[in-house]
């Protein structure tokens, strides 16, 4: 009998597939059996709790269930950030759910940084907290006491919780099977020279929401303008269609995206699509943008899922800041607060192609990306809680 896993998420199950999605995809390959846990619906058409198989892993399930509302209690929750009361109430919820279901949870794994604050009694043998972004308030901690394990992206992130738990473990973001093979297929496929450009003309390309805060919209819209000899390929949520991982719709930052999809015909966008859908395109791509403001950026600009996704590719990323990936001189990116520098940043670095894409440097991206595995990832938690 497979172990069981709970994957408590902040994002919906959906089209967009981020961390604590790919997670528990490649938990379920491993054979363990995987809940996983959607954040709470508000609407009234469910009561109590759901659960579904979903149908592409056997190994697993969705738990849809529903959050009462309350006027007071939400009051307390959003402009007070006193959540005990919920935290209460999903612990119950849990406690329900692992009783009727018949359920003996091996693991926890919580990503939700604004629930579940009663994590450490979780019926579980071992259970974890992992964060994606930096705590904005010490309520934020406390799913993270008396655990087996904080789990982050970045040391900035592990350092809010130094005071509630010194079981801290710093991973990277991973890559999923498909990109895994890809990138091995890229290695092998490398010769002893540097590969010529088969376009005629320049390929740029962007994975992953657009629809976000700290993204230099300036910036793109200034290499947009003035390189109108390269096509740019952009492959996520640009008007917040199939969009499960959005917070909140940010209007005008649509509408900026969808002028310039409009006004310049060498700028592509494809909306969200699968790993599957996009790897067969990535090939084509000669480099790839990170084009974030960090000042902007609630994490400062720490880490980002889509670079390893870039580099399975071997080719050179063109970024602003993530202190992550500054001293590992993968690629070049400009210094924190620069970002006004980018699009000439972007031209010097398109320039040196020849050079950036060496087939010594492409070795080295793709190989660090493989290095970068969920399937790896996991292993290293298991063996650290274990």
């Amino acid at each position: 009998m497979s172990k069981c896993i709970l994957i408590i998420s902040p994002q919906s199950w959906g089209k967009m597939l981020i961390s604590k999605h790919h997670y528990a995809i490649e938990l379920a390959k491993m054979n363990f059996t995987v809940y996983f846990m959607n954040p709470p619906n508000r609407v009234n058409n469910l009561k109590g709790y759901s659960i579904e198989q979903i149908n592409e892993y056997p190994n697993l399930y969705l738990i849809n269930y529903h959050l009462p509302k309350s006027r007071i209690i939400d009051f307390l929750r959003y402009r007070c950030k006193l959540t005990q009361i919920y935290d209460r109430y999903l612990l119950q919820l849990v406690k329900k759910i692992v009783h009727q279901q018949q359920i003996t949870l091996e693991q926890i794994w919580n990503f939700d940084p604004n629930l579940h604050g009663y994590l450490a009694k979780y019926p579980a043998k071992k259970k974890l907290f992992f964060t994606a972004d930096i705590i904005e308030h010490i309520s934020q901690t406390r799913a993270a006491k008396n655990i087996d394990a904080v789990v982050a992206v970045a040391n900035e992130l592990l350092k809010k919780f130094a005071a509630t738990n010194n079981k801290l473990l710093l991973v990277n973001h991973g890559i999923n099977q498909l990109y895994q093979q890809f990138a091995t297929d890229n290695l092998q496929q490398l010769t002893t020279t540097t590969q010529a450009t088969n376009n005629k003309r320049i390929q740029v390309g962007y994975i992953g929401n657009l629809l976000i805060s700290c993204l230099y919209i300036d910036g793109l819209k200034k290499i947009i303008e003035e390189n109108t000899d390269i096509d740019f390929h952009f492959w996520g949520s640009y008007d917040g269609t199939n969009n499960n991982v959005m917070g909140s719709f940010n209007q005008a930052l649509a509408l900026q995206l969808k002028t310039i999809k409009e006004q310049h015909a060498h700028a592509h966008f494809y909306g969200v699509k699968s790993a599957n859908e996009i790897i067969p395109h990535l090939n084509k791509i000669d480099a790839f943008i990170y084009i974030n403001d960090a000042t902007k950026d609630m994490n400062g600009g720490a880490n980002s899922h889509k670079i390893l996704e870039y580099l399975t590719t071997g080719k050179v990323v063109i970024a602003t800041y993530l202190s992550y990936y500054q001293p590992l001189q993968l690629f070049p990116m400009i210094a924190k607060g620069a970002e006004a520098t980018y699009p000439q940043f972007f031209k010097e670095s398109i320039q040196q192609l020849a050079t950036l894409n060496s087939i010594a440097k492409q070795k080295e991206r793709i190989t660090f990306a493989l290095n970068n595995t969920y399937q790896k990832n996991i292993q290293k938690i298991l063996d650290y809680i274990n």
